[in-house]
């Protein structure tokens, strides 16, 4: 690509012109060329830049020959070649201001320096006068190019490169903060405000900013910004909402004219100007808003609209204004009255005055609250409180298609008793209808199918998302012609909802057509894993074109690169979807060297997709390319060589490394803990120690999750407090001490967790889990409308314990006792049985229930939430077996469970003992797919399991699919070693995949690999594809056959399959073969496979570990002869969009 420096044409056209001094050029160049070329001497770039583009604009006549002389007069160092020729070198090397530097390396060195040190770029907008400044930002912000005899210069290149620079944003935002809010009172100023929030999605607007605006702001300008501020609404911080909330009002106010009827300023043109800002209203305020006021604004035709949007109102503000208006003489059962409600509607608390009809209508309205962001449970209090007005003077068969999405909340029991001919006639309104329960879709979707046991293309487009609810076994029932048709629509935007017998299915039916070809291209991305490869190693003419969009398992994008290696060139494989996962380090290292470095893009693009192996290969060989090419190494790549390639990077080139690591997730690509440790090093000697503001932030990123307590207690300035804060937020497993030093920066920025406020709780986010438990308890006592939603968007696993205990603690003391049915168990008289409302708020904090309240929970109350109760792990033993006596007590005895009872358990399903199980029905493979993705069962429970699924199902080992294997699961290693072998070869290779998830016993693995060899040959055979394939059944591998393994294979084992090799096989690898593990592999090795290897055993595991390489090893005492580091990295597109081509000389 080549670059733009400014002057470029008139350099290029005065490459043979010589100065002449007899003539003063002064007096024939316009003023503007004048002074931007006498800037350019004196080194003020920009400004150059700047006058010229201004000059060039105005397309004004001027002489390019005078522009030659003029410099060549007022610098006698310059001549026509210092002007017009220029040496490509990286910039890495070259120094800007270097006396035999060229103008053209200056400027484009100079443009550079301006993109790549943002801070540099701020100080030098400060310089600019207040016309060019204006220009300058106008054109960084809507980008532009200029081409004219003058210039020749991209400002899209630079405003693209500058969003992708960590602190481009930070830097113009800044500049124009600094720059314009004194001068806010101009209509450009505030053009450039609003621009620079906008560009910045808010990320910068912090509260301090609105005690910066001037206070005397014409009415104009105040509009105006405030629309901003409207704009970024849902970007801003709650904190920050509030303080623009504030400013909004303060304006309000000075034109409000409190009058004997109103002591408010609050009118109802302020409500409408105050737009989603009025939910941060104080209940008191609202109380005090005329009536009069009330009723004009509700009969605005924009306040629907505006209600509507407000998702984020608390409890407490929306019954004050729901009280308000219903005092201003709205009839509130009236159906347009409460279509103009908006959001407010989901707070309505007068059901009992309702009638059947107003309550249906009432409920149409209620769908809109799911978009609320605070807690669901009372809005679904609300809705069961109508359906039971609804349901007064009509059977539940008949109102089913008339109550929305109400009948989220019907029990299993309740959809039991609904008649086919009912869900058939309302499956359009219920497959619209979001938040059901699996047992709930089981229901619904056997009662709509009803009795045919057929499937068509008709009725999976009628049941939409319910189509998880079909018998995976059905799938079969349909040609292959209309599923690849369902594949295209409904199917496959639902297809992600299927269980894995289900998914199997479904591929294994499509692939049964005449074109197998054209069938895989009709499976969908999310499902194209399930393909298997002994499917694909059938296929002879897959075009790249089709895997375009496909994910890929890593067995099959390493067949598939393969086998189009010999006819597709590499630049098109590498750029073709995930194929790039399948490259092998013996193709990366084979690439010659032209090919590799210009393609290197490719790879940088994906390297989220490759292995820390493939990784690893990658920085080897292009540390081998330092020697015969002008390439430098990527900074990310360091990490993946050997240890000392880290501890040696210059201090220089530490800005690039920061960056680099920075947008990367360190666990990704550093699998050893003493090389994390390095890194870590390296990243506080860049920074001396110490961030010193915002800027530093940025370059960390992800780093900072990775930084020592000492240095988040001690090392973050006060500056940089706010930002490194922000990003803190998104690091997902910070230790014990990282949370102390967390914790004691929040309350040197915010004081004692007592005195926080509202508004700051959500803007925490998850850093609120690291108090302790009396100071959660004590928040989430005052703030229960923040804290609850927080625990339910933490995913599951995430949360610490602490806070849920804290959180088990509030609801629990709050809890309204379950009166919903009477004590069904003796010694519950003293007991606060959870309610409904308790155990949907606490989620995963269910766990903290007793034995005794679980079994004191009510019959009803456990029907309706068995499947939240099921979804929380770490139950202990008793806590399993009172749910499950709790479940015979609500259901019958085990005997009489029907399938959708088994699907609901979840966990509960671990404390049921071998007879018990025996009493099951397990008929359905669907139901076995729930169960075996429980973690927990016993090898006798597996065994029993597997046996009662075959003998209620009627089928034997050698009859079982592809798709009952994989549904089967976890549970599969139950089998008896002896019966392995009567599995059908062809059903085994469908789900091979699956099966080679499965930790099972060896003997058990043993058997699953003599099946693979069934299927792909011989073990000293396989490729590496095969050996990905089989996963953990390579475990099962004899002492002679591991030993045997080709060290080129050893990456391809899974990580999962080396844990699980017995040491005393484990230890017949050779030291070669231990060397070729790879770093993810290496990192698998148990402690107890470790004491089974010998000194030099344990020399090569370890250098396997830290990356290093057999064939590489050699170029390790290059290290510490210095090198440097490729100034383009994925996080540095912008450098190549500036430098053009640098990877080449």
């Amino acid at each position: 690509m080549p670059d733009q420096p400014l002057l470029c044409m008139v350099l290029l056209s005065l490459l043979f012109v010589q100065p002449s001094a007899e003539k003063d050029p002064e007096t024939d160049l316009p003023h503007l060329v004048k002074k931007a070329l006498d800037e350019f001497l004196a080194r003020k770039y920009l400004q150059a830049i700047i006058d010229g583009f201004v000059f060039a604009s105005k397309k004004e006549s001027w002489n390019p020959l005078e522009a030659l002389r003029y410099l060549m007069v007022r610098n006698r160092t310059l001549n026509v070649e210092r002007i017009t020729v220029e040496k490509r070198r990286p910039k890495c090397f070259v120094n800007a201001h270097h006396p035999r530097s060229s103008v053209r390396s200056i400027l484009r060195n100079y443009q550079m320096d301006l993109i790549s040190e943002p801070k540099q770029l701020l100080s030098e907008l400060m310089t600019l006068d207040n016309q060019q400044f204006l220009t300058a930002m106008r054109l960084l912000l809507c980008g532009r190019k200029e081409q004219t005899a003058l210039i020749d210069i991209d400002f899209d290149l630079i405003k693209e490169a500058l969003m992708q620079s960590p602190s481009g944003n930070r830097s113009l935002f800044i500049t124009v903060r600094e720059r314009c809010l004194p001068a806010l009172n101009t209509a450009d100023c505030v053009e450039l405000m609003g621009a620079v929030m906008r560009l910045s999605s808010g990320e910068f607007v912090q509260k301090d900013l609105l005690g910066e605006f001037p206070r005397d702001m014409p009415e104009d300008t105040f509009r105006n910004i405030t629309a901003i501020f409207k704009d970024l609404y849902d970007k801003l911080s709650v904190s920050t909402q509030r303080a623009v909330y504030d400013w909004i009002t303060a304006g309000l106010q000075k034109s409000s004219k409190l009058t004997e009827v109103s002591s408010s300023w609050v009118t109802a043109e302020n409500l409408w100007f105050l737009g989603r800002y009025v939910v941060h209203l104080p209940v008191k305020e609202i109380h005090k808003i005329s009536l009069g006021e009330i009723r004009m604004f509700i009969n605005y035709d924009n306040a629907t609209k505006q209600l509507d949007s407000m998702y984020d109102i608390k409890h407490g503000t929306a019954r004050a204004f729901l009280k308000r208006i219903n005092g201003s003489g709205f009839d509130m059962s009236n159906t347009s009255i409460v279509y103009r409600l908006g959001l407010l509607v989901c707070f309505y608390d007068n059901v009992q005055q309702l009638r059947p009809a107003d309550a249906r209508n009432l409920l149409h309205q209620l769908i809109k609250c799911n978009q609320l962001r605070g807690s669901q449970s009372d809005v679904q209090k609300l809705k069961s409180q109508l359906l039971e007005i609804v349901m007064k003077n009509q059977t539940l068969n008949e109102s089913l298609g008339s109550v929305s999405d109400a009948v989220v909340g019907l029990a299993p029991g309740q959809l039991e008793a609904l008649s086919p001919q009912a869900v058939q006639a309302s499956i359009g309104v219920l497959q619209q209808v979001s938040g059901w329960t699996r047992s709930q879709i089981l229901i619904l979707a056997h009662k709509f199918i009803g009795e045919h046991k057929l499937l068509s293309f008709t009725n999976i487009s009628q049941l939409g998302p319910l189509i998880s609810g079909i018998d995976a076994n059905l799938f079969y029932s349909i040609s292959a012609e209309d599923l690849g048709r369902a594949l295209e629509g409904t199917l496959s935007q639902y297809a992600s909802e299927l269980n894995p017998a289900q998914q199997l299915a479904v591929v294994s039916q499509v692939l049964t057509s005449a074109n197998t070809t054209s069938a895989m291209r009709q499976i969908p991305s999310v499902l194209f894993t399930e393909v298997s490869l002994s499917a694909l190693l059938q296929v002879q003419d897959v075009e790249p074109s089709a895997l375009e969009e496909k994910q890929l398992r890593r067995s099959q994008a390493v067949f598939l690169y393969d086998a189009l290696s010999k006819s597709v060139p590499p630049v098109d494989l590498l750029s073709t979807g995930q194929l790039v996962k399948g490259i092998s380090c013996e193709q990366i290292q084979t690439m010659d060297s032209k090919t590799f470095l210009y393609n290197f893009s490719l790879f940088e693009r994906n390297f989220h997709l490759l292995s820390a192996f493939q990784m690893n290969c990658l920085a080897w060989k292009y540390w081998r390319e330092l020697n015969v090419t002008n390439a430098f190494i990527p900074p990310l790549l360091l990490p993946l060589l050997p240890t000392e390639y880290v501890d040696n990077v210059p201090t220089s080139l530490c800005q690039s490394f920061l960056v680099s690591l920075g947008r990367t997730d360190l666990d990704l690509i550093i699998i050893q803990e003493a090389k994390r440790e390095a890194v870590v090093k390296k990243v506080l000697q860049c920074l001396n120690g110490r961030i010193q503001d915002e800027y530093d932030v940025d370059a960390l990123g992800r780093l900072l999750c990775s930084l020592p307590p000492s240095t988040l207690r001690r090392g973050i300035s006060q500056q940089a407090v706010p930002a490194a804060l922000a990003q803190l937020k998104t690091c997902c497993c910070l230790s014990p001490e990282q949370k102390a030093a967390v914790k004691s920066i929040l309350e040197e920025l915010h004081g004692s967790p007592s005195g926080w406020t509202a508004e700051l709780i959500p803007d925490l986010g998850p850093l609120i889990t690291i108090l302790h438990k009396d100071e959660l308890i004590a928040i989430a006592s005052k703030f229960p409308d923040d804290i609850l939603p927080l625990a339910l968007k933490l995913s599951s696993g995430s949360v610490p314990e602490e806070f849920l205990s804290a959180l088990f603690e509030v609801v629990r003391g709050s809890s309204v006792p379950d009166v919903t049915a009477p004590e069904e168990k003796t010694g519950c008289h003293a007991v606060t049985a959870p309610s409904v409302d308790d155990i949907r708020k606490l989620s995963d904090a269910n766990l903290y229930w007793s034995e005794a309240e679980l079994g004191c929970i009510s019959s009803d109350t456990f029907s309706r939430t068995v499947e939240v109760l099921g979804s929380v792990r770490r139950y202990n033993k008793s806590q399993l077996y009172s749910l499950k006596e709790k479940a015979k007590q609500a259901w019958g005895p085990v005997s009489e469970w029907r399938n959708y009872h088994v699907l609901s358990l979840g966990a509960i399903a671990l404390a049921l003992t071998e007879s018990e199980i025996k009493s099951l029905n397990l008929s359905s493979i669907d139901s076995m797919t729930v169960l075996s993705q429980q973690e927990g069962w016993t090898q006798n429970q597996m065994a029993v399991l597997l046996h009662e699924f075959l003998h209620d199902s009627g089928l034997s080992f050698s009859s079982l699919k592809g798709s009952d294997l994989a549904g089967l699961g976890v549970i599969l290693c139950g089998v008896d070693p002896k019966q392995v072998h009567f599995i059908n070869p062809a059903a085994y290779s469908i789900a091979a995949a699956r099966i080679g998830t499965l930790a099972c016993p060896w003997d058990v693995l043993h058997e699953f690999k003599k099946i693979s060899e069934s299927v792909f040959g011989r073990v000293e055979t396989w490729s590496g594809s095969i050996l990905q394939e089989v996963g953990t059944a390579a475990a099962g591998m004899t002492k002679e056959e591991l030993s045997a393994v080709l060290k080129e294979l050893m990456p391809y084992f899974q990580p999962l399959a080396i844990a699980i090799i017995p040491p005393e096989n484990f230890r017949e690898f050779s030291t070669e073969q231990l060397l070729a593990l790879g770093p993810e592999n290496a990192a698998a090795v148990t402690a107890e496979q470790r004491e089974h290897l010998s000194q030099q055993q344990l020399l090569s595991l370890q250098g396997a570990l830290n990356g290093l390489r057999d064939n590489d090893a050699s170029l390790l005492d290059t290290v510490s002869t210095g090198f440097v580091l490729h100034c383009s990295t994925v996080t540095w597109l912008w450098l190549y969009w500036l430098l053009g081509s640098m990877l080449v000389e």
